[in-house]
């Protein structure tokens, strides 16, 4: 009988684009893509997320690499960017109150470089007008005048204790260890030998008046030493005075400069005072500090360079993030996630063997350039990174981020180090990963959810109608302006639309994996100018460039072709056996499918109804394996086992295969092997099928149609085309068929066929050129028919099973009227 309806029609192989419909010549005439063809879906999430200012509204990219989403994301947040205002700009400041928690100051965007230029000026002018100041005759004035009145209290204090000891007898002397009293006789001081000659009751007296001497002298010596330290306080004033009126316009120049921001008013005042207070830093001229500075050699020479580099330290200013030259909100996309890359460092220097730091030494990470903009990252880069992703979370969280150094979180010892104030955080953060990375944080992540909000998906294909193949043409356009590759003739367009269709299998799509198709623009354009130099690519090039992909990539399948045809691989494509099949199967090595045909068998016994597969009781089938063989059981016992027992035990297996087999697009051939054991019936060898099967016999879609049609034929070709060859597809994948031209224009000459068969019982006519047979109202079939020969061959191998039984169960009452079961003996 002839399956010729079946036959897949040659214009249904392939789908062919004509180069006339583009509308184009060459791709010089038509404009360039300005935006995302095929992503509606993923456009209108991006569109949505980045407008929503809601807490937790952030992003997860979802998508494959290849599919322009980094591309989209980057235009898309442009354009979103230059909507908005540019953020203020961030600074680190002195804490005159905790030197190791430098304040964070927010300012207008721009003003942070301002800001760092005027206290570098305050520092010169300070340099240069306070020495002078010191040097004035106003300033030696004041200073005689504040220490006028200490003069006189020292004075009054000195005259006390001499008039004192002068009306004791005594005279006082200062020393080096304090002061000495000395007795007078006669009005002169004696010496120790005249006091030792004394009446002992003269010494006993002068020591008595000594002692009481001695006490008014401490006394007064303590008005004296307060006296002293007035003195000091009174001259440390004038001199606070002096800066303060020396520097006074300069500091009322930057208050009025900075008046709107209340945390700069508070820092001048306070740098306003430390100058004040550590005025001896400012009284030597700077000509003259530099000249004893230079006279200095040798270690005492790095240290001065390191005293100079430090000393006006606390009057910097760390601009953390600069704005002067963002325009609109800022756009991160930090591609090196690392945890100092994403949320800032604190760095330290060498200094005698020690690590130093200081404020100037803090680091901005992305989150805090991104601040008041976007910041994207890749999703995997920022798990695999210690502490990145939790970090992350407790930013969002917080809404803060805090400049921390790794060592900090995990040092058994705390150490002093600066504490830079936490800066509060406004950024959308936009992860991007691939679908299996985002089922696994919803999954084992309670707070992804909560602080990603957002999915935008990225498809890995789109439509195909006139419309995106004019898109598709503009990107080609893109690609040759970029690139400065040549443009395309309208031919090789054509044949690239072709192509996108293949990649993803489908008549009625392109693929979105733009990656591929610019690799391909490429490679055609190397083989344009490698072969003839023609202005423009061609087809050929086109076609030419995916041949020599292939050939790069299929060294693998080209020595499965060649065990093969060598027969060390068994595979026959002509005559028919009993219990034997072709399926087909797609082996994947990296970047390169193709498809290769295998045998697969059955054999039949008497049994228990039992259908044993190899590969499970080998432990080398995969779970979609076994639940397609396990559907395909259920299939046979619901068919033929209503009425009838069935006796049988059939094992099924894929010969010659050594790893795995997963997947149930072979569980249409396995079945077809079964029946055909069963029934006796040959399958045609110069046929392979593919497919998997339901419960009701229908033949379901499988993936890699288009790989296994060229890997059957590619055997078959090698071996010899007949005519008769060809395989076997559910009708479901007629539109997933994408074939090469060799095979497409054999089918068209009659030399290889591909039929689509929606049941197992059209497959099985496929493969036995005999009818299936229906079964009438008695549920018999007709004779010839393949059914009625399962059916005959079931009943045959039921009444033998149940003959057996009888003869079993006679023997066991023969040999046991002794009362011994068989096999035993009298004791």
């Amino acid at each position: 009988m002839t399956m010729d309806h079946l036959l897949v029609p040659v214009e249904k192989l392939t789908c062919r684009c004509d180069p006339d419909s583009l509308g184009f010549e060459t791709t010089e005439e038509i404009p360039p893509l300005d935006h995302t063809v095929g992503q509606d879906r993923a456009i209108s999430a991006l569109d949505f997320g980045l407008n929503v200012d809601s807490q937790g509204y952030n992003i997860y990219v979802v998508g494959y690499p290849g599919t322009g989403r980094t591309t989209t994301l980057q235009n898309f947040l442009g354009r979103i960017a230059a909507q908005h205002p540019t953020p203020n700009d961030w600074c680190y400041v002195h804490n005159f109150r905790d030197s190791l928690q430098p304040i964070a100051v927010q300012v207008p965007s721009g003003m942070g470089r301002q800001l760092v230029q005027d206290m570098e000026d305050l520092v010169r002018e300070c340099l240069r007008q306070i020495p002078g100041a010191f040097e004035s005759d106003e300033f030696r004035a004041k200073v005689e005048e504040a220490m006028r009145g200490v003069q006189t209290q020292r004075e009054s204090i000195t005259q006390s204790i001499d008039e004192e000891a002068r009306r004791q007898g005594f005279v006082v002397q200062p020393s080096p260890a304090g002061i000495v009293t000395t007795p007078i006789i006669n009005d002169q001081p004696i010496g120790r030998e005249v006091y030792e000659a004394l009446p002992n009751e003269v010494k006993a007296e002068l020591r008595k008046k000594s002692e009481a001497l001695q006490e008014h002298i401490n006394r007064r010596l303590i008005e004296l030493r307060r006296v002293e330290r007035e003195a000091i306080r009174v001259r440390a004033q004038v001199d606070t005075d002096l800066v303060r009126t020396v520097m006074g316009p300069a500091f009322m120049e930057l208050k009025e400069k900075y008046k709107d921001i209340p945390k700069l008013l508070s820092y001048l005042d306070d740098v306003r005072e430390d100058i004040a207070e550590h005025v001896d830093e400012f009284r030597i001229p700077e000509e003259q500090r530099q000249q004893q500075q230079e006279q200095l050699q040798g270690d005492a020479a790095i240290m001065r360079d390191l005293m100079e580099a430090e000393r006006y330290i606390r009057y910097k200013v760390n601009v953390l993030v600069d704005n002067s030259r963002t325009e609109g909100a800022p756009v991160i996309f930090e591609w090196s996630p690392s945890y100092y890359n994403l949320f800032g460092r604190v760095e330290y220097r060498a200094r005698f063997g020690t690590a130093a730091t200081d404020l100037t030494m803090i680091r901005p990470g992305a989150i805090h350039r991104a601040n008041g903009g976007y910041l994207a990252v890749q999703a995997k880069d920022v798990l695999v990174n210690p502490l990145c992703w939790d970090t992350l979370k407790r930013v969002l969280r917080s809404g803060e981020a805090r400049v921390e150094n790794l060592a900090e979180q995990f040092s058994s010892i705390p150490t002093a180090t600066l504490r830079p104030q936490a800066i509060p955080i406004n950024a959308k953060v936009i992860l991007m990963g691939t679908p299996m990375l985002f089922s696994l944080l919803q999954r084992g992540d309670e707070d992804f959810g909560k602080f990603f909000k957002v999915k935008a998906d990225f498809d890995l294909s789109m439509e195909k109608t006139p419309d995106t193949a004019k898109f598709f043409a503009s990107f080609v356009c893109n690609r040759c302006r970029d690139m400065k590759v040549k443009h395309f003739h309208k031919g090789a367009v054509a044949k690239l639309i072709e192509y996108a269709s293949r990649i993803v299998e489908d008549q009625t799509r392109l693929t979105t994996r733009f990656v591929d198709i610019a690799d391909i623009i490429t490679d055609a354009d190397y083989w344009s100018r490698h072969e003839n130099g023609t202005r423009l690519v061609m087809a050929e090039h086109v076609a030419k460039a995916i041949q020599q992909k292939v050939y790069r990539s299929n060294l693998v399948e080209e020595r499965m072709k060649d065990y093969i045809n060598d027969g060390t691989i068994m595979i026959d494509t002509d005559g028919a056996v009993v219990g034997q099949v072709n399926g087909l199967s797609v082996l994947t090595m990296g970047d390169y499918s193709f498809g290769r045909p295998v045998r697969i068998s059955a054999s039949t016994a008497l049994g228990r109804g039992q259908v044993a597969n190899i590969d499970r009781e080998a432990q080398m089938a995969g779970r979609i394996h076994n639940k397609g063989f396990f559907i395909l059981t259920s299939y046979l016992m619901a068919k033929y086992g209503q009425i009838r027992p069935v006796s049988i035990r059939s094992t099924i297996g894929f010969e010659q295969t050594y790893d795995e087999v997963e997947g149930d697009s072979a569980s249409a051939a396995e079945l077809y092997a079964l029946l055909s054991s069963i029934a006796g019936v040959p399958l045609k060898q110069g046929i392979a099928v593919t497919g998997s099967v339901n419960q009701f016999g229908r033949v379901q879609a499988i993936g890699g149609a288009t790989h296994k049609v060229e890997g059957f034929y590619d055997t078959c070709k090698a071996k010899g085309l007949t005519g008769e060859q060809g395989v076997i597809i559910p009708q479901a994948n007629v539109k997933n068929l994408m074939l090469r031209d060799d095979v497409v224009q054999a089918v068209a000459e009659g030399k290889f066929h591909i039929w689509a068969a929606g049941t197992i019982e059209q497959g099985m006519e496929i493969l036995t050129g005999l009818p299936m047979g229906e079964a009438d109202d008695t549920g018999a079939y007709p004779k010839g028919a393949i059914n009625h020969t399962i059916v005959k061959n079931l009943d045959r191998m039921a009444e033998k099973a149940r003959e057996l039984a009888r003869q079993e169960g006679n023997g066991r009452g023969e040999g046991s009227s002794d009362g011994q079961g068989p096999g035993q003996t009298a004791a």
